[in-house]
């Protein structure tokens, strides 16, 4: 398999991903409301897994009514946000430590429209993969969606900010500290998107999701550049074969004098 995506496919992720940091510099984008609404999509995208796992796991009954699947349908989103309300306290904290040396004003950004509307796009996202995910679901199973491995690639680009909140580098920025960690998940998306089994494999925990081959030929690829290394350094070119050398000769034929 191909380790990396094309040219043109890792340009159009850097060129998708690399806008609000540009936002930041040039337009004067807080970074601290964009790394709030990073946090949020890090959320809903865990809501969407969970709800569509739930929905799998307990399908409304076809018999019953419009009314009781739309309940049932509430349950599942009700249920998947309760538990990621859970996790979000472990992983907010974080965001908390992560905004305090730039002395964010939590209540201006909660009644900055800019803000308000990025939480609702969020939510707009989030609906629409959501419904993608569901009628996904009738077709195939969570196996073969890899369910598992796209909620270890969401949990784990969250853990990469934790890292760098608890390595206490960003104590040192400031101000610049929410811009700090906007670049380190952009940084990690782009990863993500362009390389996620080279991701998962660089990662504690996540080599279980990641695609078995990326590691084969990952191994494959580091042996044939070792293999290219000692074949420069053979003077046959070769490096399996052994330097060709002159048979000794026991002793000359000698011929007669006639």
């Amino acid at each position: 398999m191909d380790l990396f995506k094309s040219p043109l496919a890792i340009a159009q992720t850097v060129a998708r991903n690399i806008v609000p940091v540009v936002g930041i510099l040039v337009y004067g984008w807080p970074a601290a409301t964009i790394l709030v609404l990073y946090f949020a999509d890090t959320l809903l995208a865990m809501v969407v897994i969970f709800a569509g796992l739930m929905r799998y796991s307990l399908p409304p009954s076809v018999g019953e009514g419009w009314a009781a699947r739309a309940n049932a349908e509430v349950g599942y989103v009700g249920a998947a946000l309760l538990i990621v309300a859970i996790l979000a306290i472990p992983l907010g904290v974080a965001l908390v430590f992560m905004l305090a040396p730039g002395n964010v004003d939590w209540r201006a950004m909660l009644a900055d429209e800019t803000f308000r509307i990025g939480m609702v796009m969020q939510a707009i996202a989030a609906l629409w993969s959501g419904a993608g995910l569901y009628r996904a679901l009738q077709t195939y199973t969570p196996e073969q969606l890899q369910m598992r491995r796209r909620f270890t690639l969401v949990f784990l680009r969250w853990m990469v900010l934790l890292v760098a909140t608890y390595s206490g580098i960003f104590a040192l920025l400031g101000h610049y500290s929410a811009f700090f960690f906007v670049v380190v998940y952009v940084a990690t998306t782009m990863t993500i998107e362009i390389a996620p089994d080279q991701f998962l494999h660089a990662m504690f925990g996540g080599e279980e999701d990641a695609d078995k081959s990326a590691g084969e030929s990952i191994g494959e690829a580091s042996a044939s550049r070792h293999a290219s290394r000692e074949a420069e350094a053979s003077p046959t070119g070769s490096p399996t074969s052994p330097r060709t050398k002159a048979t000794p000769v026991a002793g000359r034929r000698r011929h007669k004098r006639h």
